[in-house]
């Protein structure tokens, strides 16, 4: 056999090559069996990321990762080797409605082999919930929440897993409803107490996430962060992400000075006036809101985040919502880093859920906001007046903003006058348009001569386009289908 490379056994060289992008799954499990080193650094890779369903920015990562069934699994057998792979672990994510929740052995569940492990690295912990049309969970369902801080809990395997990261800086877990109607509901102010200790314990936590799930027809009290908790919160000196519960203005207003000073992202949901955001949180990168309250011309507060990147609202349905022109273009002036912006969010569009009014909204409108956000790359805007806008404001949004990828927008948009005003833009003005949705009014019907010739024109202003819809009648969704055929597959054009 030939020698090594001196190279190869330097670890900063074998993990750049494992790291490579176009590194395959099968190919770092071969080098498991190369050397040492690159079995250590193969390991690493392999079990930095245990659990189902993670998403890279660069794809699936080698299109599998090992589950905690696998974990289990391995350690039933062999607790040493189980303790080699759980040493690498920086994240681990619990998805139970995916896994194999069978018994590895007779007599107990696979998840008790997990105990045996201790997780030193671990910085993230993920778990959904675990909602009740899973019997085949079995033990794993329980009448109280899947995470509760009462310490009397500490037996179980998920507080095991908190415990034994003493680096765990993310803490993300869908918190389960009682399952069973007849036991008592303690909502989550009642376990001030323990959180408040929990949080004490852990001062280098960096993201927590407590979104509860809850049962259809099963009415809860709201909970809610209360002030006591969020002062807690607020002391952590790298709190950067807090999500879930609902978060009120009048909890905000007593925070002591300087609470939250490294807090980066907020996605809750909110009751009162959004003025307090801004002020609780001057330095918010990414904001999603989930309005407990009818907003009624309150969003444009929100442009006294200067430093926002990501703005997505969604409105109380089945009220009166409403946003001005004006609130929209204090929002396009004050937050200029904006890269995505969903008012509201896209899946109220897709579900066809009613829109906030929009008032005063225009092209023009659109024009002022496009041009003061040129990093514009994902925008979905809708208002309940579906014929306010034309196809002028996709027309100002190509113009201002080279980067959008991702649209959907409530308008009257007529297909032949777009693609001729788009040809005075240039060649390819749609360059970098994956994914277009268009919501005209349900009246709404255009006629066009000449489809197919229509459709290829459209697709050479829009070269990467991924999907293409329009709601409206029947011309309109056939224009779509013929566009979606001509996308084809990936690659398929020039």
């Amino acid at each position: 056999m030939p020698e090594m490379h001196e190279l190869f056994t330097i670890p900063e060289i074998v993990a750049a090559i494992l790291l490579t992008d176009t590194f395959e799954h099968i190919m770092l499990q071969n080098c498991l069996l190369v050397s040492r080193l690159f079995s250590h650094e193969a390991t690493r890779v392999l079990w930095e990321r245990c659990g189902t369903s993670f998403y890279l920015s660069k794809g699936w990562l080698r299109n599998k990762i090992p589950t905690v069934h696998d974990l289990a699994k391995i350690t039933a057998k062999d607790t040493a080797r189980g303790q080699y792979y759980a040493n690498q672990i920086r994240q681990l994510r619990f998805v139970r409605d995916k896994e194999d929740w069978a018994g590895v052995h007779e007599g107990g569940q696979w998840c008790d082999e997990l105990l045996k492990l201790e997780f030193p690295l671990l910085e993230a912990f993920t778990s959904d919930s675990c909602a009740n049309e899973y019997p085949e969970l079995g033990p794993m369902k329980t009448k109280s929440p899947f995470y509760n801080f009462d310490s009397s809990a500490n037996n179980e395997l998920f507080y095991h897993i908190l415990k034994s990261g003493p680096k765990l800086k993310a803490l993300d877990l869908i918190m389960d409803e009682p399952v069973d109607l007849d036991e008592p509901y303690h909502p989550f102010q009642s376990l001030e107490e323990e959180a408040i200790r929990f949080i004490n314990a852990t001062p280098i936590l960096s993201s927590l996430s407590l979104p509860f799930t809850y049962r259809t027809g099963f009415e809860v009290p709201l909970n809610t962060w209360s002030p006591a908790i969020l002062s807690a919160l607020g002391s952590l000196p790298s709190l950067h992400k807090l999500g879930g519960q609902i978060l009120t203005s009048a909890s905000l207003s007593s925070l002591p000075p300087s609470s939250f000073p490294a807090l980066r992202e907020l996605d809750v949901k909110f009751s009162g006036p959004l003025s307090a955001i801004p002020l609780a949180f001057p330095n918010l990168e990414l904001l999603k809101l989930e309005l407990q309250d009818p907003s009624i011309f309150g969003i444009g507060s929100l442009g006294a985040l200067g430093k926002l990147e990501i703005l997505d609202i969604t409105f109380v349905e089945n009220e009166e919502n409403c946003f001005s022109a004006s609130n929209l273009l204090a929002i396009a002036h004050g937050c200029p880093r904006l890269h995505t912006l969903n008012i509201p969010s896209s899946v109220t569009l897709m579900m066809e859920n009613p829109c906030p009014v929009g008032d005063d909204i225009s092209d023009s409108t659109i024009e002022e906001m496009a041009s003061a956000l040129p990093n514009l790359q994902q925008l979905c805007i809708g208002v309940e007046n579906r014929d306010a806008l034309t196809h002028e404001a996709i027309v100002s949004l190509a113009k201002h903003c080279p980067g959008l990828s991702y649209f959907s927008i409530t308008a009257d948009v007529n297909m032949r006058s777009l693609i001729s005003s788009l040809k005075e833009l240039g060649e390819k003005p749609l360059s970098e348009m994956n994914f277009m949705r268009l919501y005209p009014p349900e009246e709404s019907e255009h006629v066009y001569d000449n489809l197919p010739g229509l459709a290829e024109e459209f697709l050479e202003l829009a070269p990467g386009l991924c999907e293409f819809s329009i709601s409206e009648g029947e011309i309109g969704r056939e224009l779509a289908e013929m566009v979606e055929k001509l996308i084809g597959f990936p690659g398929s054009r020039g």
